[in-house]
C-alpha cells in the first residue's frame, strides 16, 4: 500500500461506513477467509482470529460500559413485574443507569426447606416438577432467573451500586424479600425496600385505575408501569432504607422459614401463615358446584374455574397450583373430567357422584 493510500485510509473508511457498505465489506472478507482457510490457512486463520479477538474485546468493553453505567439495581419477584419496572424506569428517565433483576419463582407454594442450599433447591425442583404442569420446560427456559443463578448474581453486586427491593403485601413477595435479604446478608452498604401496597395506600387519592373493592395492589405484578414511574419520580421518602436491626430480623425469619416443611403459605395480618396443601380444596369443590348451578351444566371448563378462583382469592396467584389441586381431586374421585387434562382450556370437570348439584 502506498503512503498516499495510507494517508487516505481514514477518509476511505468514513466513506464506506457512512455509505452503509462497511458491514457488507466485512461480511465479504470473512466469507472469503472461511472459503480459503484450507488452501491459505496462514492468511485466512489470521483474519478469522483477529475478527474473533475484536468481537470478544468489543463485547467486554460493552459489558464493562454497562456495568459502569448501571448504578441502581431494582430487584423484583416476577418477570411481568420486571417488565413493568423497565417501562417505569424509562418513563422516569433512569432506564440506562438501572439494572432490573428478578426471581421468576413463586415462593408461596412448594418447599422452602434449606432453599439457600443446593440440596434444598433440588428438593424444591423435584416437588414442583412432579406436580405442576409444564414446570420443567418453564424452569429450564428461564435460566438466569432461577434461584441458584439469582443467588450468585445478587452476591456479586458491588457495594458502589444501590439496591432497591420491590414487593407487595402477599406471601410470595414477602417471603422473597426475606430470602433476598438473607442472600445479601454480607452486604455492608444500605438496601432499600418499597412495599407498593403500603405506598399506594398512603396516596390512595392519586391511585390510577382504582378498584373500589381492592383499591391497593397486593402484588407488584398488577402495578402499572405509569404507577411505578410515579413512585420513582415523586416518592423517594417511601423507598426507605432497611435498618440493620430489621435486616437481621428478616434474615432470622428466613432461617425459620427454611426449617419449615410446608408447601403452601398465605399472608395474613402482616404474617406469613403456613396452611395445609389441601387448604383450597373444599373451596374449589364449592365453586365448581356453584358454577354448575349457575350455568346449568354438568361440566365446567377448568380455565373458567381457575379464572374465577384467582379473581376471588387475591392471595393465591398461581394457576398451576390450582390446576394441580383440581387434578388431585380428579385422581381421588372428588371430580370427574371430560377432555384433555394438562391443557387448561381443553377439559372440564364436574362434582362426582352424589356431590353433583345436578344429579338426582
Amino acid at each position: 500500500m502506498s503512503s498516499n493510500n495510507k494517508s487516505n485510509f481514514d477518509e476511505d473508511y468514513n466513506e464506506i461506513s457512512n455509505g452503509g457498505r462497511l458491514k457488507n465489506f466485512v461480511h465479504s472478507v470473512l466469507e472469503q477467509a472461511i472459503a480459503l482457510s484450507d488452501r491459505n490457512p496462514e492468511w485466512a486463520n489470521y483474519i478469522l482470529e483477529q475478527w474473533a479477538n475484536n468481537v470478544e474485546a468489543s463485547q467486554n468493553e460493552r459489558l464493562e460500559h454497562e456495568r459502569t453505567r448501571e448504578r441502581h439495581i431494582h430487584l423484583l419477584f416476577s418477570q411481568s413485574a420486571a417488565g413493568s419496572m423497565k417501562q417505569g424506569l424509562s418513563g422516569a428517565g433512569l432506564r440506562y443507569e438501572s439494572k432490573v433483576l428478578c426471581f421468576n419463582d413463586l415462593f408461596s407454594i412448594g418447599p422452602l426447606w434449606k432453599l439457600e442450599t443446593q440440596e434444598g433447591q433440588e428438593n424444591r425442583h423435584s416437588w414442583l416438577a412432579e406436580r405442576m404442569v409444564h414446570y420443567e420446560s418453564f424452569h429450564y427456559s428461564n435460566w438466569e432467573h432461577r434461584i441458584e443463578q439469582m443467588m450468585a448474581t445478587l452476591s456479586e453486586i458491588s457495594d458502589d451500586k444501590s439496591i432497591t427491593i420491590w414487593c407487595g403485601s402477599n406471601a410470595h413477595e414477602q417471603i422473597g424479600l426475606r430470602f433476598a435479604l438473607y442472600v445479601l446478608r454480607k452486604r455492608a452498604t444500605p438496601i432499600r425496600v418499597i412495599n407498593v401496597t403500603d405506598a399506594m395506600e398512603r396516596e390512595s387519592n392519586d391511585r390510577l385505575n382504582a378498584d373500589a373493592e381492592n383499591p391497593f395492589p397486593l402484588s407488584m405484578s398488577v402495578v402499572h408501569s405509569k404507577e411505578i414511574e410515579g413512585l420513582i419520580k415523586g416518592n423517594e421518602d417511601k423507598i426507605h432504607v432497611v435498618s440493620i436491626e430489621d435486616r437481621r430480623r428478616y434474615e432470622q425469619e428466613w432461617l425459620e422459614l427454611s426449617e419449615q416443611d410446608s408447601v403452601l403459605r398465605l399472608w395474613d395480618n402482616d404474617q406469613i401463615v403456613h396452611v395445609p396443601e389441601d387448604y383450597f380444596d373444599q373451596a374449589l369443590l364449592d365453586m365448581i358446584g356453584q358454577l354448575q348451578l349457575e350455568n346449568n351444566q354438568q361440566y365446567v371448563n377448568t380455565g373458567k374455574i381457575i379464572g374465577e378462583a384467582l379473581t376471588q382469592w387475591s392471595q393465591l396467584r398461581s394457576d398451576t397450583f390450582l390446576e394441580y389441586r383440581i387434578q388431585y381431586l380428579i385422581a381421588h374421585g372428588e371430580l370427574e373430567f371430560l377432555g384433555m387434562p394438562g391443557m387448561l382450556h381443553r377439559y372440564a370437570v364436574k362434582l362426582s357422584g352424589l356431590l353433583s348439584p345436578l344429579s338426582d
